[in-house]
């Protein structure tokens, strides 16, 4: 059996400097009439603006803040929200003994993460700009109600409410959301 032959009898595989098209055998760009280089030698383009994200959890053009924001919904969500005398419970035992609405809080959060997981290009984010904002705008009102809620039920029942960190994490996080929509999708 015979060896392969060595790799300086192989055909060279160079590019043109300005399509980084890759031709074997050539010495010239076909199109571009340019000087076919080896792709070692091939210049960089660093100043390129960024035009789409791969990575659901890449930060850049402004998915940064939403992305914090977002988990920071869920995550308070779950975590105590409000105590009262002998009583502490999370967002989400509050929401299913019977205050409803604040369901709307996590489901703006989810929805945002999936607006995030469906638009990856500079314009589609620029294009969901308000509705980034309308969905911190969505989860803000029915925490603010909820709160306000509580607050006059433990005052007729002659109870104090303590608000636990589960509160300043949805609020943190809709509050970030509700900046962030302004930058998303640009570049920085």
């Amino acid at each position: 059996m015979s060896q392969p032959q060595a790799s300086s009898e192989r055909a060279e595989l160079s590019f043109c400097p300005f399509c980084h098209q890759g031709f074997q055998d050539r010495v010239e760009c076909p199109e571009h009439e340019l000087t076919l280089i080896p792709i070692d030698e091939l210049p960089r383009h660093t100043d390129r603006s960024l035009d789409q994200v791969t990575f659901f959890l890449d930060p850049r053009l402004g998915r940064g803040a939403p992305l914090l924001g977002a988990t920071l919904v869920v995550l308070g969500f779950v975590v105590p929200f409000v105590r009262s005398s002998a009583l502490e419970a999370s967002a989400l035992e509050v929401a299913i003994d019977g205050a409803g609405n604040l369901w709307f809080t996590p489901g703006a959060a989810i929805v945002l993460l999936w607006i995030l997981w469906q638009r990856r290009g500079r314009e589609t984010m620029r294009a969901a700009r308000a509705a980034v904002f309308g969905l911190a705008l969505g989860g803000l009102l029915p925490l603010i109600y909820t709160c306000r809620r509580i607050g006059l039920v433990a005052e007729a029942q002659g109870a104090t409410s303590h608000w636990l960190g589960g509160l300043w994490l949805m609020l943190a996080g809709l509050v970030l959301i509700a900046l962030g929509s302004r930058g998303f999708g640009a570049s920085r």
